[in-house]
């Protein structure tokens, strides 16, 4: 839940604070807000750039790739410029992949989950060749396979397990343990492994295995990847041939609120390596030649790389409380409404000022729960003035919506001085296109 006492503000490499007033890379947000108006998500392509690079390298030395999870944040301008990197993209709809292609992602660095593609999306990703169709339950392998052999093809296929292994976070993103929707029990994963190998339909491409984001706990990651390792193996030794070793996502970032600091993505690295090594997967350092391990981090690489800009409209006092009505909302940025999440919050002139007393902040959308922060500590601000919610590149943007009939928020990416409109700003007209 939000700590309303906090004041914590992570460091960033791309905000920096000139002449009392906070920036962009090269760009002032007072200009921004000027040209582009608020609210506004501004993502910086270079902070995207340098996640990548860090969590690339601390798999240094394993055949790896990369795979964004797209949810995060799936615009296709972000998703064009982590290819460039050499990304892949772990997607979850239709609609990822036809936009992960249309964005330059090869074929073969995509991968499919989620518990409920419809025939529609299976036949997209069989026409568009993708690596892997990631099955999570008997039923959906039993439509895979009676629509491969209908189309007359075989069909890579990857099997997603679920650990029930605790990574101890939100248990709205806990993915992994028994009781979820996600995934494959161990037994039941056997028998369809058995399945798969009887096929003229099917061949068993991945095994893979998500426990949930912001994983702070090594321990739980290792026994993990442990467990996923060792039934890729077995897979190995029945007769399979997978060749994509994936052991999920869930690298964090940090908001702000964190009583501890979250491991540095080396040691993560280094946890995976353990899982790899106990499994008896990884020896000497070195994988099986033809073995990629894949990781699918979506929130490390783009989480910390925005900020949502918003105007403050009405400041009022009502009982014993400041509230600061802002333009922007949960139609913005819906997590503190929907988990609670806390972001730091700053004002853009004056960043450093000391706060005032706490301060509720609020959107105009007709919801109690339409808030960013609640008891907040903050300095003064008045009508006009901007603010700065931290860490929203993550399921910002995203989980975006037209609630109360707010048009969308534009997006912009910031590189260097450059700016450009990654997303156009929803207009009236557009709210219902086909009126």
């Amino acid at each position: 839940m939000d700590r309303g006492s906090r004041t914590d503000v992570p460091p960033s490499a791309w905000i920096s604070e000139r002449e009392g007033a906070l920036f962009a890379e090269g760009v002032s947000f007072d200009s921004l807000a000027a040209t582009q108006k608020t609210p506004l998500h501004v993502v910086s392509a270079s902070a995207i750039r340098e996640a990548y690079r860090s969590i690339d390298g601390a798999l240094e030395g394993l055949p790896h790739l990369v795979c964004y999870a797209m949810k995060a944040n799936g615009n296709p301008a972000i998703v064009k410029l982590l290819a460039g990197l050499g990304a892949g993209i772990d997607a979850v709809s239709g609609g990822e992949v036809h936009w992960a292609l249309r964005s330059g992602v090869p074929a073969d660095r995509i991968v499919m989950s989620g518990v409920g593609k419809t025939d529609e999306e299976l036949e997209l990703a069989f026409t568009s060749g993708i690596r892997s169709i990631h099955v999570e339950s008997a039923s959906e392998l039993e439509v895979i396979e009676q629509l491969a052999k209908a189309r007359g093809e075989r069909v890579r296929v990857g099997l997603r397990i679920n650990p029930d292994v605790d990574p101890k976070t939100h248990p709205y993103i806990a993915t992994g343990i028994h009781g979820t929707k996600f995934g494959l029990e161990l037994d039941v994963a056997r028998t369809l492994a058995a399945r798969i190998l009887a096929s003229d339909h099917l061949v068993l491409e991945a095994v893979t295995s998500h426990i949930g984001s912001q994983l702070g706990d090594l321990a739980a990651l290792t026994e993990s990847v442990d467990i996923t390792a060792r039934f890729f193996a077995w897979c190995r030794s029945e007769g399979h041939a997978p060749r994509m070793l994936d052991v999920g996502g869930g690298w964090p970032i940090a908001y702000g609120d964190e009583d501890t600091a979250y491991p540095s993505y080396v040691r993560i690295g280094d946890a995976i390596r353990e899982g790899l090594v106990r499994a008896g997967v990884l020896v000497d350092g070195r994988l099986p030649s033809d073995v990629l391990l894949t990781i699918e981090p979506g929130r490390a690489l783009v989480g910390d790389a925005a900020a949502l800009l918003t105007r403050v409209v009405h400041v009022k006092t009502q009982g014993d409380k400041r509230f600061v009505v802002v333009d922007a909302a949960m139609t913005e940025l819906i997590r503190p409404a929907l988990y609670g999440a806390y972001h730091a919050i700053v004002p853009v002139r004056g960043p450093s000022r000391e706060a005032i007393g706490s301060a509720e902040i609020v959107g105009p959308v007709c919801e109690t729960g339409d808030f960013f922060a609640e008891a907040r500590p903050l300095a003064e601000v008045s009508r006009g003035d901007l603010i700065l919610v931290r860490g929203t590149g993550a399921y910002g943007a995203a989980m975006s919506s037209e609630y109360n009939a707010r048009p969308r928020a534009a997006e912009v990416l910031v590189d260097g001085e450059g700016v450009t409109v990654i997303r156009a700003r929803g207009t009236y007209d557009g709210l219902h296109p086909s009126r």
